[in-house]
This record gives structure tokens, sequence and C-alpha cells, in this order.
């Protein structure tokens, strides 16, 4: 039996839950990751509570990669997909890279807490090397090179093209992994070497515009690869 309140009673459950209970909530754990989510948001703690984090990922993940697989993730955020492909699925090797000095400090509590050690590159992805102004402001997943904001917000992050990052992995990657908030519009998927044979990706339309979205899948199908699946704005392909 489900019990029903007045909406004048769930309004005041629901505003306690957003005040009290979720700020009091420091750690959680989601698919046998342990997160820190001390210092999230109460919206981005009860996301992670409901089990709505990184849905579309890790299913697509657990769909396409297997124990053999070498994963690249570009935008790590606070860890969790590493964290998922490594505890769960088990890749051989999994590397993150990361530009944001905040979220690299949440990711790296969590793969303390799980008692391991991030495989980090400390640079945004881009087409080439140099410097990139990154908005640094709101919440970690709003964090982009691509959203204007007060530029006490933004910060001069090392950029690297896919090949200097690739030539830091320890083996060439079988897999992409990629959710960087619209700047998935500024690679050069040409970049990407034919060991890559999946890519995961989160296109931001509502950031980049449908145009540019519907041009970065149209160069990665000129790559040879094939749409598998779509989960909202998260895709799948393989070749």
């Amino acid at each position: 039996m489900t019990l029903t309140y007045p909406d004048f009673i769930q309004d005041f459950l629901t505003r306690w839950h957003f005040k009290f209970t979720l700020p009091a909530k420091r750690r959680a754990k989601l698919h046998g990751v342990k997160l820190d989510i001390s210092r999230l948001s109460p919206l981005m703690k009860n996301h992670i509570l409901q089990d709505r984090y990184e849905f579309q990922e890790r299913r697509l993940a657990l769909r396409c990669l297997t124990r053999k697989d070498v994963v690249l993730e570009l935008g790590g955020a606070i860890g969790f997909i590493g964290l998922f492909c490594r505890k769960v699925i088990g890749v051989r090797h999994h590397v993150t890279v990361e530009p944001n000095p905040n979220t690299l400090a949440m990711l790296k509590r969590n793969y303390a807490l799980n008692k391991l050690e991030p495989r980090l590159i400390e640079a945004a992805a881009s087409a080439e090397d140099g410097e990139i102004s990154l908005d640094i402001g709101g919440e970690f997943w709003e964090n982009s090179i691509v959203t204007a904001s007060d530029s006490s917000k933004r910060i001069t992050v090392p950029s690297l093209s896919l090949p200097s990052i690739i030539r830091r992995m320890p083996e060439p990657p079988t897999a992409l992994i990629c959710d960087i908030e619209g700047a998935e519009a500024y690679l050069d998927f040409t970049q990407l070497p034919k060991s890559v044979t999946r890519i995961i990706i989160e296109l931001h339309p509502g950031i980049v515009g449908e145009d540019v979205a519907k041009r970065v899948v149209e160069q990665i199908y000129t790559l040879g690869f094939h749409t598998r699946a779509v989960e909202e704005n998260t895709w799948l392909f393989m070749r």
C-alpha cells in the first residue's frame, strides 16, 4: 500500500528533505562505487541517491566494454564512471582527462575512498595543444570551455590534442567515453587511432546548438562508426 499525503504535507516533506536531510548526507554507494558527496549540492546528492547520476553512460558502458578494454575518458567529473569501469567492469586500463582543479579534488577523494589510484591527465581535451579558458562557476556538470560567465569564474588550463593525450597512455585506447559539456564540438575525432572501436559520448545541443551536435555525429560517421544506441543525448557508436 502506497501512502498518499495531502499536497501541503508533501510540499513540507520535500522542503525538509532538501533543506535538512540531503545536506547532512556525506557518503553514498552507487553500484559498488563509494562516493564522497559532502561537497555536492542537495540537487546533485538527490540525483545520486535516486540512482539517476550518469545513468545512460553506465548502461552503455556495461553494454559495450569488457575486461580487455583500454578506456580513455574525457571529462572525469567526480570520478564515478572511471571507478565504475575499473571496479565493476574491470577494464585493463582507464585514463581520465580532466582540467578543473575543483572537480579533480573530488575525483581524487573518491578514488582514495575506493582504495584506487586514478590515472589522470590534468588538461582539457581540444583539437590542438596549448591553453584554453575554462568556466568553473556553478555546479561541476556546468563547467565548460564554451559557456559564458563572469570572468572571475574562468581559469586558464592546459589543452591537449587527442594524439598528445594518447601518447601519455600505457596502451592505445580501445574505447572513448566523452562528456565535456559542449567542448566535444572542438575535438577533431579524425585524430582517434584505429584502435578505438567504441565511443560513448554525451552531446550537448542545448549548449552548442543542434547543427553543431549533428556535425559531431557526422564526423564520427565518416570514421566508419555506426550508431548502436541513443539514450537521451548519450550515444554509443561502434565500428
